[in-house]
């Protein structure tokens, strides 16, 4: 707080001298281009001068520079007075009138004394502003360069894979030109053995027609008569028309299935990290790229993304498999002799399917020929949901504790036990992980996960915590998927929302919010893209975009 006697030297009136006559009256005016003051005299001098008419002469408490020396502002409260005085309480710039009304009793500085520091401060801020200026030219600059090398990284991958692609069609082209050239050899060789056949035939006849001629000249005398029948007797025998005419075999060309997976490793594949890996869900911001409801209407019980834009769908009831699209076009149909349940695929060239009601069968269908073929025989287990594993070992779920594994040739390698409760769905996640959904005492609502080792042995287990600090009660989890990230979605068909559990997360996310209007979700699927087709017990899908 001030003292008396500040109080009195603050209340002191400001006192200004006339730089041209040294006059302490009337000095009210400050020349800005010569900074010195004026009094009333002066500026009219000042303003008429040849030299000076032109200079830029305001009040006093307007004047913008002084020297080193601040020049106050006129206090806007009380008419005539400067802010020569500084509140450091308020912050603020006051005038004598000011201290005596409102300040009296709080912290003040003299002007000139803050201004200083304020000056001081203000020079720091400067110095920060032109290190900040500085680090961002050099972060630029950095990310310039960062980004030179990313694209000349690009331009090099996008050469070698050119070259890949021109080595695969120099392969390709060479294995059809042999193929066309044998084609050209077989058509030669052809050609070479009408003409004989053509040309032997041909004689034949010549010879024949001419025994006939002489037959028929022959005179009805006994000597030439006998003559020439024993003389056909003996010929005609060289012309056995008994001996079977064996024709050319037909060659014939099977055309071979386009493998892509096989493709991708003989052109190579890119590998990259995810450059927003980090960014969190929010049900708010996720959007609903379509929605369609599939012919027959019927629950949803498998969704196989194929690539971004198109899914396999298993339907309840309803004996084969629909390609669709993003927009619920059909583009292809599989009719089958029996109603499919779980639907994997093995690369791109196979899916395999469990069936319902289960039973102890996972059959395999051949995209090429549309062939369906019983891939394994797991009993006494019956065969309920199906993943595959990185290292392309197929894990089958069997309504009991047990997950049956298999090879790709459909044999039994070995069993994983998880815990004492059934086991309804498995999804096999990197490094070896599982991700299942058992019941808690058999009952349909009363679920939880549990993410395991390759071993059975529960790594993690999630009972409905939310991220939100709530907990889900009850729950019907249904088929699950997941993406590059690990991350799990789990539809729930009681509560009409789908979980997202993130991969070292024991807090999951709602995917859902009411506007986005999915009701009774039952499956879910993970397209290429990242985006999460959910199939509702209507036969309705709803395609969203994260």
């Amino acid at each position: 707080m001030a003292s008396n006697r500040s109080v009195r030297r603050a209340q002191e009136p400001v006192t200004y001298t006339c730089a041209l006559c040294d006059s302490e009256d009337g000095v009210r005016w400050y020349c800005n281009d010569c900074q010195e003051n004026l009094c009333d005299r002066c500026k009219e001098t000042h303003i008429r001068g040849r030299k000076t008419k032109s200079d830029d002469v305001v009040a006093i408490g307007e004047a913008n520079r002084q020297g080193d020396k601040p020049v106050p502002e006129v206090c806007k409260l009380h008419s005539g007075k400067l802010c020569d005085l500084y509140c450091s309480d308020c912050n603020l710039l006051i005038c004598s009138m000011c201290l005596s009304k409102t300040h009296k009793h709080h912290n003040w500085k003299h002007f000139e004394d803050e201004f200083s520091i304020k000056k001081q401060h203000l020079k720091e801020h400067m110095t920060a502003i032109s290190v900040k200026i500085e680090h961002f030219k050099n972060e630029t600059s950095e990310r310039h360069r960062v980004n030179e090398g990313f694209n000349d990284n690009i331009d090099t991958m996008r050469k070698e894979v050119n070259t890949q692609r021109t080595k695969l069609k120099a392969e390709v082209d060479s294995i059809a030109d042999a193929i066309l050239a044998e084609l050209s050899a077989l058509e030669k060789g052809e050609s070479t053995m009408h003409k004989t056949d053509c040309q032997r035939s041909e004689k034949k006849v010549e010879e024949l027609t001419g025994l006939l001629e002489q037959a028929e000249m022959t005179n009805t005398s006994s000597v030439s008569l006998f003559e020439t029948e024993r003389s056909l007797r003996t010929t005609l025998p060289l012309y056995d028309v008994n001996v079977k005419y064996v024709s050319p075999k037909q060659p014939s060309f099977v055309t071979g299935s386009t493998d892509r997976v096989l493709l991708t490793e003989m052109l190579g594949e890119l590998h990259h990290e995810n450059q927003y890996e980090k960014t969190d869900i929010d049900s708010k911001h996720v959007q609903r790229l379509s929605k369609f409801t599939v012919t027959p209407q019927n629950t949803l019980y498998g969704i196989c993304p194929v690539d971004d834009s198109h899914a396999w769908l298993s339907i309840h009831q309803y004996q084969g498999l629909v390609l669709v699209n993003r927009d619920g076009v059909v583009k292809e149909t599989v009719k089958l002799d029996f109603c499919p349940y779980m639907i994997p695929m093995v690369g791109t060239k196979d899916i395999l399917m469990t069936s319902n009601p289960i039973c102890t069968f996972v059959y395999k269908l051949s995209l090429h020929n549309k062939q369906v073929t019983t891939f394994a025989d797991i009993r006494p287990h019956k065969a309920r949901d199906i993943s595959i594993n990185e290292k392309d070992e197929v894990f089958v779920s069997t309504d009991t504790p047990d997950i049956v594994v298999l090879n790709q040739s459909g044999t039994v390698i070995r069993k994983v036990s998880i815990g004492s409760e059934i086991i309804r769905y498995v999804v096999c996640l990197s490094s070896g992980r599982l991700c299942v959904v058992q019941t808690i005492g058999g009952s349909w609502t009363d679920r939880n996960i549990n993410i395991t080792d390759e071993s059975g042995t529960v790594i993690q287990t999630w009972t409905g915590e939310l991220d939100n600090g709530q907990k889900v009660g009850s729950m019907q989890l249904c088929k699950m998927s997941f993406d590059k990230r690990d991350r799990v979605f789990v539809p729930d068909y009681k509560n009409n929302q789908v979980y997202i559990l993130p991969r070292d997360g024991k807090q999951a996310v709602c995917l859902l919010d009411q506007r986005h209007g999915e009701l009774e979700p039952t499956a879910v699927g993970v397209d290429t893209c990242g985006n999460v087709w959910v199939g509702c017990y209507d036969g309705t899908v709803h395609v969203m975009g994260l």
